[in-house]
């Protein structure tokens, strides 16, 4: 009879989860939809269907559009940015869990403040970082938004990578300080070779962060160094909107990070359950 009763139970989550998976997808599929079909289709008030293929809307988002450059500009602010993060990251997660004592206010405090950073609305330092960068020559290339990215990194890569470090024991560290090997060297050659994964679980985090991000991409590129959420943004004119190009850009901008997380998931899962030594 329990058999019975919870077969219902089963069909409704099942259910569910198509729904839900429809409810994700729906966005997707309109988009690959309306980038393949003709100003015409494209624009008319009732659904087509039905239609051939316009693989042209594509290369012109490419050449036309100048989706090639965004494109460029994503992928160099991402993986520099990311990087950075790490490169920072890790040292002050190091120190925290590591270096201090157990249970030291001073990590609890360090700790508190990324968390509160973390919570700060972007739109607060929009206008500074406008200001200071124009000031510097930077407010319009790729320098001041790989800045403003690593930062984001570095928070990102602290918090995840502080989980993993706390598991961590200290007895590794101890040992090659009696060694002679001074705090640098230890976290280079002992600490961050069992945190390959988690290193890279976080890389891939830093990446689809940054090449996500639009607000401070907007205001701080410019021309050529325009990333790719801001370009696809660029296709809304006043003039008229062109909807078979943009959502062909649409698809040329997200698919490279859609198809590098799905191929690396399965690192990804691991790095941030298995990060540590056990």
């Amino acid at each position: 009879m329990s058999s019975h009763g919870s077969r219902p139970g089963r069909l409704a989550r099942v259910a569910l989860i198509y729904v839900f998976l429809a409810w994700c997808l729906a966005p997707i599929l309109w988009l690959v939809s309306t980038s393949l079909k003709s100003d015409v289709d494209a624009f008319s008030e009732t659904p087509v269907w039905f239609f051939t293929p316009q693989w042209g809307n594509y290369l012109d988002a490419w050449n036309d559009g100048y989706m090639g450059k965004a494109m460029a500009a994503s992928a160099i602010v991402a993986v520099a940015s990311s990087v950075i993060g790490i490169v920072c990251g890790l040292p002050l997660a190091y120190w925290v869990t590591q270096v201090l004592p157990t249970g030291a206010r001073a990590a609890r405090h360090v700790t508190l403040f990324v968390l509160l950073l973390t919570t700060v609305p972007p739109v607060l330092g929009l206008t500074p970082l406008f200001r200071v960068f124009n000031t510097l020559g930077i407010g319009r290339g790729p320098v001041g938004i790989t800045l403003v990215h690593s930062y984001y990194a570095v928070l990102l890569a602290f918090l995840i990578l502080r989980s993993f470090l706390e598991s961590f024991p200290r007895d590794v560290r101890e040992a090659a300080l009696v060694d002679g090997a001074g705090e640098w060297r230890t976290l280079a050659q002992c600490i961050a070779p069992n945190l390959v994964g988690s290193m890279f679980a976080t890389f891939i985090l830093a990446l689809i962060q940054s090449w996500n991000e639009y607000l401070y991409a907007l205001v701080l590129t410019g021309g050529d160094y325009q990333t790719a959420p801001v370009r696809v943004a660029s296709f809304f004119t006043f003039v008229g909107t062109n909807w078979s190009t943009l959502t062909a850009a649409g698809v040329i901008g997200t698919l490279p990070i859609i198809l590098f997380a799905v191929l690396a998931r399965d690192y990804m899962a691991r790095g941030l359950s298995y990060g540590g030594i056990k």
